[in-house]
């Protein structure tokens, strides 16, 4: 739907893997094959290169609206905005020995506010029952809601066709990176987190759901009332029915796409419910695509999260005994983050003389910390 509702999706776009097997498998000379941080001004033309593989609203795939969002992504790493609210991250996964970004994931530090509403379809049941016939019925009825108080949102998320399946698990880097970042800032986001998840389309990215229901009371077709919704959301408001729609009303195969996920997000879904986050029953107004949700302090991630100061390994710690992290840090460059193996003890993080000279961190750092579940 909208650019601040990002959907989670991995493409499935079998013309645009340009890049052989053999040069994804290829060993890595550095230790840390790949590096997490925020987007800058010069990966404008590599994230458009993404954004346009998945031809979405997850990110702008006009070159100036991208521009201004990375612009809006460094004020928001760097505090600068005029308030909180109006915060957008954007992070990029890039390939350290190539340099070539291969992923991109976001946060929306608040998604529904009274100058742009997060709209939504509430999911409800009503049961009818005839004494006279001796039948019930269960129906599924969709109710337009909206919050101008709304949640953080996380989304964004796309990775390269050619790295879908890499061993580094390119995607749950992508996922668990916002997480970490709002764990290591939590003043900066709400209290929920919600995430929108990209539901069955047509071969030609068409909703059955929107020819059913919002094209008839719009006229607009699909794409171009997600693009008119990213600038402007009144006539949601204004000629969305207020009363709610029954989905028996609606034909059999949109039925049973309403709050489904699509075959390229489940795997999204699976690593959101393994940290915590439910579906709420509530579905995007536009493509019926459903939203999942937590309070942050019930992520799973958020609750083990830990900040740890750096210090190298020189005792010999068995490999064994080590664990897998994603850490993150903030230097002259922005923020940073990082898939490692490394030794905690109580405030103390033992790392590997390589891995900290491979990230350029010093002995003393402070990083934050979560488990690469």
């Amino acid at each position: 739907m909208i650019l601040t509702t990002g959907r989670y999706s991995h493409p499935h776009n079998s013309s645009a893997v340009t890049v052989s097997t053999l040069e994804v498998a290829k060993p890595a000379v550095s230790p840390i094959p790949f590096l997490l941080r925020e987007a800058t001004p010069a990966d404008a033309a590599p994230i458009l290169r993404l954004a346009r593989l998945l031809d979405s609203i997850n990110l702008p795939t006009e070159k100036n609206d991208l521009v201004a969002l990375i612009q809006r992504s460094q004020q928001s790493f760097r505090g600068k905005l005029k308030t909180r609210q109006a915060g957008m991250y954007l992070f990029v996964l890039q390939e350290v020995v190539t340099r070539k970004i291969v992923g991109t994931a976001m946060i929306i530090a608040k998604h529904g506010t009274p100058e742009s509403p997060h709209y939504y379809l509430e999911m409800a049941n009503d049961q009818r029952y005839s004494k006279t016939l001796k039948t019930m019925f269960r129906h599924t009825y969709l109710t337009l809601r909206r919050s101008i108080d709304g949640p953080t949102e996380v989304g964004g998320l796309i990775v390269d066709p050619a790295f879908r399946q890499h061993s580094a698990k390119i995607g749950k880097q992508l996922s668990f990176v916002r997480f970490l970042y709002i764990a290591m800032h939590p003043e900066r986001f709400e209290e929920e987190v919600i995430a929108e998840m990209m539901p069955p389309l047509t071969e030609n990215k068409e909703s059955l759901f929107w020819e059913c229901y919002g094209k008839r009371v719009t006229g607009l077709d699909f794409r171009a009332a997600d693009k008119l919704s990213t600038k402007d959301k009144e006539f949601i408001e204004t000629l969305f029915p207020s009363i709610p729609i029954y989905t028996c009303m609606l034909p059999v195969n949109v039925q049973e796409q309403i709050g489904r996920v699509g075959a390229a997000s489940q795997g999204a879904v699976h690593l959101l419910e393994k940290i915590g986050l439910r579906f709420l029953r509530h579905v995007d107004p536009f493509d019926a695509g459903p939203y999942y949700g937590a309070k942050v302090e019930d992520v799973a991630l958020v609750k083990r999260f830990r900040r740890y100061r750096l210090v190298t390994d020189r005792s010999g710690h068995e490999a064994e005994a080590s664990q897998e992290l994603l850490i993150g840090w903030e230097g002259s460059k922005g923020f940073s983050a990082a898939r490692v193996h490394a030794q905690p003890e109580s405030s103390v993080l033992f790392c590997p003389a390589a891995l900290l000279k491979a990230l350029n961190l010093k002995e003393g750092m402070e990083i934050g910390a979560v488990p690469f579940l």
